[in-house]
């Protein structure tokens, strides 16, 4: 037994291990926020409500099927869906984005598809047409607090993230600017196949109201994907510190950011320390926060947010 908490306490369980498995209980977590806003609050509505994604295309396939053909899919029809229709995304993704990166998006795809078709459901009471709005931004909220935290730690939902986090690596521009326009060409597809005809869910709802709600579920989800991962948008990040030596190190080898050292003084005490200053990826403020609170837990840290940056700045992958 002391072996075993004298290896946590190791540099290399610290450094290599530890990251791992908390992303690994993140994507876990995350992935079930996710996949109970699609099925218990989405589903459950009575007006047909799309998510994004890989998801939201089986949706839109499932009730193709049951408008134009009078065929009823099945329960296990999303979940195989999401599996099957994953794989050339996840090659995208391994190739084009990061291997971890994509090793933790199979493992949010295999969860998502055991919610959407075998676990079983709780009733929220959404059931009627008046409960559309509710169930549009309860799932809404829920969706977006899924695929966001799942991005903000390095890991992702997977399907349409992964091609949004390989154009936004590409492109330089937000993840939800690219999720939000996929997730609108979902809505009006889903307004467009399923509007003034017999649903899934037994009644006749006009596309425009399928189209609105739908709507105001991306704009929820986004504004949450937003707020919680803002990746390849940059923060300024000043760090006063008493130990720069240890920081810089830490920065420069595992953050991968330059940095630059300023003498400062403090105006109280007349004691003197370095000012850190580094620009980073908005992905990576949890990295160097957790490094700066191990290293030195009495420094002085701001983040701004910077709008744009010239010059010799990469960008990297996110896991």
């Amino acid at each position: 037994m002391k072996k075993l908490l004298s290896w946590f306490q190791t540099e290399s369980y610290k450094d290599k291990i530890y990251p791992e498995v908390k992303r690994v209980i993140f994507v876990i977590v995350f992935t079930f926020i996710y996949g109970i806003g699609v099925s218990w609050f989405l589903e459950a509505s009575v007006v047909p409500l799309y998510t994004g994604g890989i998801p939201g295309v089986a949706q839109l396939v499932r009730d193709a099927f049951y408008v134009f053909f009078n065929i009823e899919v099945g329960n296990s029809f999303l979940g195989l869906f999401v599996i099957i229709a994953n794989i050339p995304i996840l090659i995208l993704g391994w190739f084009g984005v990061s291997h971890r990166f994509t090793i933790y998006s199979i493992i949010s795809i295999l969860i998502q598809a055991f919610i959407l078709s075998w676990m079983p459901v709780i009733d929220m009471g959404l059931g009627e047409v008046e409960h559309a709005f509710t169930a549009a931004v309860l799932g809404g909220l829920l969706i977006g607090i899924g695929a966001g935290g799942a991005l903000r730690y390095g890991t992702s939902t997977g399907g349409l993230d992964i091609v949004a986090q390989y154009l936004a690596f590409r492109k330089g521009k937000s993840v939800g600017f690219f999720s939000m326009a996929m997730n609108l060409a979902i809505a009006i597809l889903g307004g467009l196949i399923v509007g003034g005809k017999v649903g899934p869910g037994g009644e006749v709802i006009a596309g425009g109201i399928i189209i609105s709600y739908t709507v105001i579920r991306v704009i929820v989800s986004t504004i949450l994907t937003d707020r919680m991962h803002t990746a390849y948008q940059y923060l300024a990040v000043d760090i006063i510190t008493a130990t720069p030596q240890a920081l810089v190190d830490e920065i420069l080898h595992r953050i991968y950011r330059g940095v630059t050292l300023m003498k400062v003084e403090g105006a109280y005490s007349h004691h003197e320390k370095t000012l850190i200053y580094v620009i980073i990826s908005s992905y990576e403020l949890h990295a160097i926060t957790t490094l700066v609170k191990r290293i030195d837990p009495h420094a002085f840290m701001v983040v701004k947010p910077t709008k744009n940056v010239y010059g010799n700045f990469a960008r990297k992958t996110i896991a």
